[in-house]
């Protein structure tokens, strides 16, 4: 790829990654908020985003399989058939260890149940001030597992960063104990999340799709499978099954599933492109749009 075209995909997945990531945040506290539908089962909101995200995937998939093997004459014109076909040998080649992905699936469960509940139980406020905290923790787990070294500018970025957003955010910061902790679990598993997601890729050479793909079936499968226990116990015995749909929290669920695959593809797309921490410093626009919405 030309550099202007790399640089033209690199814009892409950032721009894409910013607007999804503010978007699902406004309408996941819509639908989960007392003060919206109520709808406070995070666990299985969780679980339904990653089924949409496997669903999407699989129908790519099969989409690429029927026109690749379709060789009708435009496409052996053009030559995409066969560049369909040796992307799928590609994919076929690429191998993930059931290791690897069941821990990769553990961490990232953890991550997105802190996240989720810690939206619902914080104000937005504490939630994008506990979310700071994900850039040092990450330099302390790249620094101590992985041996990288930041250098003195880095740090200094850094710094500035969470100061200022700090600054921007305090008046906002109401806090309580189950929150808090919430939030602490999904700033910890939120960084060894973003930095497994660029490790892996580089450590077996597979693709952001490839990863997406194999994890996003699992992650969908146990949160389904575990979410309505957990929801209950977290919100003090109310049942997923018990809750009342209507027609608004109807849309704002579809909405939010449908943001939540634009947020998981990017995601991977960017960490892909860029280390856990650039992503996680260039991505503090989104703290600044989301008290501006």
């Amino acid at each position: 790829m030309a550099p202007m075209g790399k640089t033209a995909v690199d814009a892409l997945a950032w721009s894409l990654n910013i607007f999804s990531s503010v978007a699902i945040v406004m309408v996941n506290k819509q639908l989960m908020s007392s003060t919206g539908y109520g709808f406070r089962f995070a666990t299985t909101l969780c679980g339904l985003h990653f089924f949409c995200t496997a669903f999407i995937n699989l129908c790519v998939k099969r989409e690429k399989s029927s026109a690749s093997s379709s060789g009708d004459a435009s496409a052996s014109q053009t030559g995409l058939s066969e560049k369909l076909m040796e992307s799928e040998q590609q994919q076929q080649q690429q191998k993930l260890p059931l290791k690897d992905l069941v821990f990769y699936v553990v961490v990232a469960n953890m991550s997105i149940i802190g996240l989720n509940v810690s939206l619902m139980l914080n104000t937005i406020g504490f939630y994008q001030v506990c979310k700071l905290a994900q850039i040092p923790t990450m330099c302390i787990l790249e620094a101590s597992f992985l041996n990288k070294k930041f250098s003195r500018k880095v740090v200094q970025a850094i710094i500035v960063v969470l100061a200022g957003v700090a600054v921007a955010t305090v008046s906002d910061v109401e806090m309580n104990v189950t929150g808090t902790v919430a939030a602490s679990v999904g700033v910890l598993s939120t960084s060894a999340q973003q930095i497994l997601v660029g490790h892996l890729q580089k450590k077996h050479n597979v693709t952001s799709n490839f990863l997406l793909a194999k994890t996003s079936l699992w992650m969908a499968a146990s949160m389904l499978v575990f979410g309505p226990i957990m929801d209950t116990l977290v919100t003090g015995g109310e049942n997923v099954f018990e809750y009342e749909w209507t027609s608004g929290s109807l849309m704002f669920l579809a909405v939010s599933c449908g943001f939540a695959v634009l947020v998981n593809i990017s995601q991977y797309l960017c960490i892909g492109r860029f280390s856990a921490v650039s992503f996680q410093v260039i991505g503090h626009v989104k703290t600044v749009l989301v008290f501006l919405f």
